[in-house]
């Protein structure tokens, strides 16, 4: 039959239906069908118009589509993430690009650049095989479940791309779409792999892997083996990286630094890997201004971040900071003696030397740095005790407050305030007010107020005085000054007020001591 009998016979049909219907409800009738035909119209060129914009914005396409996890602002952390992600365009027309970045836990890199990137990538034809690696295969099948379950429940993102739908055989099967291998429509593929599984030989269709995305590779109970390392750095030379074409794979790593063994350090810090883009992001900085402030100030305000890092600097410093933490570095740790304070008679500290040593924070607000206040006293065998510890955060003149109250508890020797920058005027209104404060006073405070300047680094200056003294036992801390046992024990990591005001204070006493020693020269 011809096609045009067959037009002439279905117009025949179309006029015998509308003659059972009144005229009135047949005009209604090709009205609303009129109407549904204009929006479905709208509706393609929609699509056509937010495909063809997502696809040249990265931007775009992770807003567009996937709203629910970019709620708040983007800081410049996320910023510059989705940057690196947009150097991956134009594959043809380059070589493979290998970049690392480490992110702060809780910033998002996994959304922006397991799920979305890869999805990116893969749409706009840069990547049609990826291989997507984790520290153990669960993790990375949760990774894939991520793609899976937006592929599978994400309505605007399947209109707009169909081929995101599973590829189907011959029989209508799925190709392939499992919790470690999905095969799309579109002619592209993931699969999940953890560390050390076999990777080589992978294939798809044509295609040898085009990228590598390698998300959090190591669990903690790895990096306490250095056999089990070796063989992760093994695997990543000798397998990971020696898949894809001869001219190589695109290899975007992304982690959070968990020691200084860690897959991430190793390779950011490695001369091997000199030819990567590498980058660490923390979630604190500090600016010109010597300011801290924020790298994601609407999702981890300033105010919180300390906090967090004031109730575990250990924690904070390698979870947010990046910085790759061992107990080797922790001078102090597990050195520390302590002993149970007990008050005495005046009499007691006859042939003491004691001194008082004040580390400042001159800032205007209780939100400023930590100020310490330190008393330590040699007894008559030469051994340094913590007798008075006290940190906080205070103003200046609360810090004069607190000063006078502590230099009238013991008999000092002498007291010492450190000088350096714009603090030399705080030792002379300090020494002024002793001065008002003994003309009355019945407990008079006669020792020399000296200035203590410091010039040299602070972190050395403090494991070079006081490591070998806490190691030998030589120095002892009173078991109730619970904010300077934690700052020594996460020396470096935490705050330094507190074993800065200490060192001082045994300077102080080295230089001003009640005892003549000799130095014996060695023979």
């Amino acid at each position: 039959m011809s096609r045009a009998l067959e037009k002439t016979i279905d117009r025949r049909k179309i006029r015998a239906l509308f003659a059972k219907y009144p005229a009135d409800v047949v005009e209604a009738g090709l009205a609303k069908l009129k109407e549904r035909l204009a929006a479905s119209r709208t509706q393609a060129d929609d699509t056509r118009e937010n495909r063809a914009r997502a696809l040249n914005d990265f931007e775009f396409f992770c807003q567009h589509y996937f709203p629910s996890y970019f709620e708040i602002p983007d800081g410049p952390a996320q910023k510059e993430l989705k940057a690196v992600v947009g150097q991956f365009i134009n594959k043809k027309d380059r070589k493979p690009l290998k970049k690392s970045r480490a992110m702060p836990r809780g910033y998002g890199k996994s959304t922006i650049l397991s799920l979305c990137a890869v999805l990116w990538l893969m749409l706009r034809g840069e990547w049609q095989f990826v291989v997507m690696v984790s520290s153990s295969r669960d993790s990375a099948k949760r990774l894939l479940n991520s793609i899976i379950q937006e592929c599978e429940d994400n309505q605007t993102l399947l209109d707009d791309f169909p081929e995101l739908a599973p590829a189907i055989d011959q029989k209508g099967h799925p190709v392939s779409w499992t919790d470690y291998d999905v095969a799309f429509s579109g002619g592209f593929r993931v699969i999940a792999k953890g560390f050390l599984n076999a990777v080589r030989g992978a294939r798809y269709k044509q295609f040898r892997p085009s990228a590598l995305v390698i998300d959090d590779p190591d669990e903690e109970k790895d990096i306490s083996s250095d056999s089990k390392m070796r063989r992760k750095y093994q695997w990543l030379d000798r397998a990971a990286l020696k898949l894809g074409s001869q001219w190589g794979i695109d290899v975007l790593l992304s982690y959070t630094t968990i020691s200084p063994n860690c897959i991430g350090e190793h390779v950011h810090t490695s001369d091997k890997y000199r030819g990567w883009d590498r980058k660490k992001w923390k979630a604190i900085e500090v600016n010109s201004a010597n300011k801290e402030y924020s790298t994601w100030p609407q999702g981890a305000p300033l105010e919180v971040l300390q906090a967090e890092r004031d109730s575990d600097a250990i924690t904070f410093a390698q979870e947010r900071q990046n910085e790759p933490l061992g107990e080797v570095d922790q001078k102090f740790k597990g050195l520390i003696q302590v002993y149970q304070f007990e008050s005495q008679p005046e009499s007691y500290w006859n042939g003491w030397s004691i001194a008082l040593a004040c580390d400042l924070s001159l800032g205007r607000t209780e939100k400023s740095d930590f100020s310490a206040i330190q008393i330590t006293g040699m007894n008559p065998e030469g051994k340094f005790l913590d007798l008075y510890s006290d940190i906080k955060r205070r103003r200046p003149d609360i810090i004069e407050r607190d000063l006078l109250a502590a230099a009238v508890q013991f008999p000092l020797t002498v007291l010492g305030i450190e000088e350096n920058a714009n603090q030399e005027y705080f030792l002379l209104n300090f020494r002024r007010i002793v001065a008002e404060y003994n003309r009355t006073a019945d407990r008079k405070i006669i020792c020399p107020i000296v200035g203590i300047p410091n010039t040299a680094d602070k972190e050395a200056r403090i494991v070079g005085a006081l490591q070998p003294l806490v190691a030998s036992g030589n120095l002892v801390l009173r078991s109730d000054s619970k904010i300077l046992l934690r700052q020594l024990e996460e020396f470096p990591y935490n705050y330094k007020d507190g074993p800065d005001a200490l060192e001082m204070s045994v300077r102080l006493l080295k230089s001003h001591n009640t005892f003549h020693f000799e130095r014996i020269e060695a023979v």
